[in-house]
């Protein structure tokens, strides 16, 4: 049974409706400020207890308010859910991506980046390696991690140098296997350093380094996406079919449905990395506006731990004064790594539990005792938690939070967003692939 606790005094009267605090028979409603929004917002719990619901009626108001909002779901309901919630006035800002609508693809390019922010291009190939890094766990593979490193990085920077013959995921193979390829694109290479390790060291290299060694290692983790249906469609479009930076700063409404009953694991974590990926290049890019012209966006992911890289963890440190807010959530504590744990628990100024397993409850006494003990927290019933809420930036008491109860949405409307979108930002598949077939002759 949930342990009730009192709220804090000073609950604010103004802001988002988290949900409700019960305690002796009083009800009072609990609110965050967007102020403390920006420390962002770290939910917990197992499945089933309320996460989803707690997102999805946040979400909701975020919309209402006519807010910027991202929301990346890896089991595609929340996302049905939220569109069925959009008010007619805001439908035409909603972008849906939605990776199994398999005959109109929205392109998603990682390595397309601003010129006019050099710096956003190493940011890039950090992110892609990164992003690799993660998905193989390559650092377990002995020899894979540095030189896999050096020659992702030169591919990278050496297809992105001529965006012009062609610069998406399904070129770092063609500039690897095929020679004649890989000499066009040194020959408008500007990069003198990039130049120097494919024709000095690459291509005179012996033994395990040989380019034919690295080749097959690289490519077959290339491959199985290239080699997917549904996704090479969408990362081999030399454009992005939105530009993310554009989507923060005029406050859209992007829906992400990585589905992964559709897409298998591996193609979803990797569709969702790229996002929040460009994500955070165009919040950085913000950099260049006065703090006042920055717009709050609000960037919610369900199941984060399976679409961030380690970069995550500056972002958290960072991403305030950029004016994104994350809210975030997962199951367990054992899905993060120890540096992403260390940022969400000395980062984030607003957490909740909902009921966890007792290896997890020994671990958040530390948050939410002596309130609540681990008895507590694996006795939480559905719908309700236990909140530390940031008010004014001071951390309150835990208490307990019982949270709204799921509102009904329109099916129609959720219907007509995504022929919408569909229509807008989607590109007919045989283009798609006519245009591909090309690129690669």
């Amino acid at each position: 049974k949930t342990k009730q606790a009192p709220s804090p005094d000073n609950l604010p009267d103004e802001g988002l409706i988290v949900g409700k605090n019960v305690f002796r028979g009083e009800e009072k409603i609990v609110r965050i400020l967007d102020d403390d929004r920006r420390r962002h917002f770290y939910v917990i719990g197992q499945t089933g207890t309320g996460k989803s619901v707690l997102l999805q009626e946040m979400i909701k108001q975020d919309i209402e308010a006519g807010r910027g909002v991202c929301l990346i779901d890896p089991h595609g309901d929340l996302a049905e859910r939220v569109l069925s919630y959009v008010p007619a006035s805001r439908a035409e800002d909603v972008i849906y991506f939605n990776p199994s609508d398999i005959e109109r693809p929205l392109g998603l390019n990682m390595l397309d980046y601003d010129p006019r922010f050099p710096e956003s291009k190493t940011f890039v190939v950090n992110e892609m390696i990164e992003i690799f890094e993660k998905l193989y766990n390559l650092k377990a593979q002995g020899f894979g991690g540095p030189i896999f490193e050096q020659y992702m990085r030169n591919a990278l920077l050496l297809i992105m140098d001529h965006p012009a013959s062609g610069s998406t995921l399904v070129e770092i193979s063609k500039v690897l296997a095929d020679p004649e390829f890989r000499k066009y694109k040194l020959s408008q290479c500007k990069n003198i350093v990039v130049k120097n390790f494919w024709e000095q060291e690459a291509e005179k290299a012996g033994g395990e380094a040989a380019l034919a060694n690295m080749v097959p290692y690289i490519t077959s983790k290339m491959n199985i996406f290239i080699a997917n249906d549904l996704v090479r469609p969408i990362i081999s479009q030399q454009n992005s079919s939105f530009n993310l930076r554009q989507v923060m700063d005029e406050q859209k409404i992007l829906i992400v449905n990585l589905s992964k009953g559709k897409l298998g694991d591996i193609n979803s974590h990797l569709l969702g990395m790229i996002i929040v990926g460009k994500i955070l290049i165009a919040t950085f890019s913000r950099a260049e506006l006065p703090e006042e012209d920055r717009k709050d966006f609000y960037l919610y992911i369900d199941e984060f731990h399976n679409v961030t890289t380690q970069t995550i963890s500056s972002a958290l440190a960072e991403a305030r004064k950029y004016r994104l807010s994350l809210i975030f959530g997962h199951q367990f504590i054992g899905q993060l790594d120890e540096e992403t744990k260390k940022a969400i628990f000395g980062n984030v100024g607003s957490m909740i539990a909902f009921r966890t397993g007792p290896e997890d409850a020994k671990f958040l006494v530390s948050v939410f005792g002596p309130t609540f003990d681990e008895d507590d927290l694996v006795n939480i019933d559905n719908y309700n938690a236990a909140f530390r809420l940031l008010i004014k930036g001071e951390t309150s008491k835990p208490f307990n939070l019982a949270t709204n109860p799921p509102s009904k949405g329109n099916p129609k409307i959720a219907q007509a967003i995504k022929e919408y979108s569909r229509a807008k930002y989607g590109r007919d598949r045989v283009g798609v692939e006519e245009e591909l077939y090309r690129r690669l002759q």
